[in-house]
């Protein structure tokens, strides 16, 4: 067990005080300007990233090829086309199916849930992040993306760990740049993100669409499995609500729910709303400015970085009564608080997550698991809490996963 750490020491409650104390702008430690107005940290985003490239690769940089460039604001139009267009009934099933058999195969131990819950949902993603990849080079995958919630945890990278990481990430990038020779030989077609950027590889070559898939596969590495576990810490914390999702869910058949009958799933809608507000992750995010802004009082330098935090806006007494109270009934149609662009689970305007619709659809089938497939019973000699550094991450949160009996 770990100890809990002193709310005075808690740098997020810190940062939320001097927010409320200094306003929304504020000069932070290294030359980085805060930004924590919502429409203020829209509009710098905007701006920033009109014209936003993906970055050169060692091959342009060296001038062995001139590459077209690319903005970031095409890849992100064809990705999040790709997002909604995954999100068929076909899919639903295929994905709910990975991550049952991946906890099936984990159940009746006990064991640190948080893990098992990332583990759960980052794996089953792969194959929508990129298909096709099995065997050595899928391990591959999956050891890196071990590797990325071992550095989320901690937080820290010794230099005794550098080199071994390195020649990780190395061996993940030459799986995916494999994958990629391959479908383009092959004129191969498949359902997954990378499909639409294997049109890029004629103008930008196989090593920028390499990193462009790379990134997606850092973004479902993190973020939905923590998310994941954060869903499960409610549902033992609050085991009311994991009742009214268990009443919705059970009146529904499993093809019923690949269609994501949002409209017959309000309590569950509301409960994932709040636990994507209340521990949104990452706590912070940082950009460095393409260009001098100047914008309603705000002045950030080329090359300065400048802070946006969901978490800031999502803990504001300004845009929520009693912001720290996790109660999903706040987003009653009859209570909701009009809060001015302050709910920002997947990310700020031009730069949100490009995969929202399918990272959404995965969570209401991740609750439909949880309460009609499994059930989870807490250790008694932990008391399970949530670390707050840098990501939402519930600690001492032992138990065990059992089927659900029927």
């Amino acid at each position: 067990m770990t100890t809990q750490p002193d709310p005075a020491d808690d740098p997020a409650a810190r940062l939320l005080e001097r927010v409320r104390r200094e306003g929304p702008v504020l000069p932070l430690p290294g030359g980085v300007v805060g930004i924590f107005s919502p429409a203020l940290a829209n509009k710098v985003d905007k701006i920033n990233s009109d014209d936003l490239k993906v970055i050169d690769s060692l091959a342009d940089v060296l001038g062995m090829r001139k590459s077209e460039p690319v903005t970031w604001r095409e890849v992100r139009a064809l990705l999040t086309e790709r997002s909604g267009a995954l999100v068929t009934p076909g899919q639903m099933r295929a994905l709910h199916q990975r991550m049952q058999a991946y906890l099936s195969e984990h159940t009746g131990s006990e064991q640190d849930l948080t893990k098992l819950m990332w583990r759960t949902v980052s794996r089953a993603l792969i194959p929508l992040a990129i298909d096709g990849i099995d065997g050595r080079d899928l391990r591959t995958l999956i050891a890196e993306q071990e590797l990325r919630f071992r550095i989320q945890l901690e937080q820290h990278v010794p230099l005794w760990r550098r080199i071994p990481d390195f020649l990780l990430h190395r061996a993940a990038t030459r799986a995916i740049t494999r994958q990629i020779k391959q479908r383009v030989a092959r004129g191969e077609s498949r359902d997954d993100f990378t499909q639409p950027l294997l049109g890029l590889v004629d103008r930008i070559g196989v090593d920028r669409v390499t990193y462009l898939v790379t990134v997606q596969m850092i973004a479902i590495s993190g973020v939905p499995g923590m998310m994941a576990a954060c869903l499960v810490y409610a549902m033992s914390q609050y085991p009311q609500w994991r009742e009214h999702l268990q009443e919705e869910m059970d009146a529904l058949e499993w093809e019923e729910l690949y269609t994501l009958p949002i409209r017959k799933l309000p309590r569950t809608m509301r409960f994932i709303k709040e636990a994507m507000r209340l521990w949104t992750t990452p706590f912070v995010t940082r950009r460095v400015a393409q260009r001098d802004i100047e914008l309603d009082g705000v002045s950030v330098r080329k090359d300065q970085i400048y802070e946006l935090s969901s978490y800031i806006l999502h803990h504001s007494e300004e845009y929520w009564d009693e912001p720290e109270t996790f109660d999903p009934d706040r987003w009653l149609s009859s209570r909701r608080q009009e809060a001015k662009g302050a709910y920002v689970p997947f990310g700020f305007g031009p730069r949100s997550c490009v995969g929202a619709s399918v990272g959404h659809a995965q969570l209401v089938l991740f609750c439909a698991m949880m309460v009609r497939d499994f059930r989870c019973d807490l250790s008694p000699v932990h008391a399970p809490w949530m670390r707050k550094e840098g990501f939402a991450v519930p600690t001492d949160f032992v138990g065990v996963v059992s089927p659900r009996p029927r």
